[in-house]
């Protein structure tokens, strides 16, 4: 199961909206990071068996979802 169903489309106009800017490549960069962390945690969260561990990947997957949106928000205002 992806984290993302709805494809790229709505980070993708993100992207082209902040690319105009060259003080939004850092926020793009975030974006991406912040993606590619929900996505890091989801898989290991899969692949963890110890108890701990799983707790660790929930805590973590939702610190970056938090992270993403907060993110996104700032793109949008800019």
């Amino acid at each position: 199961m992806k984290l993302f169903q709805r494809g790229k489309g709505a980070e993708e106009n993100v992207y082209k909206r902040l690319s105009f800017d060259p003080d939004s490549n850092t926020l793009v960069e975030e974006i991406a990071q912040a993606r590619q962390e929900i996505e890091d945690a989801y898989e290991n969260f899969q692949n963890a068996s110890d108890p701990d561990l799983i707790d660790c990947y929930i805590y973590k997957g939702n610190a970056a979802w938090k992270r993403y949106r907060f993110l996104l928000r700032q793109a949008k205002m800019i």
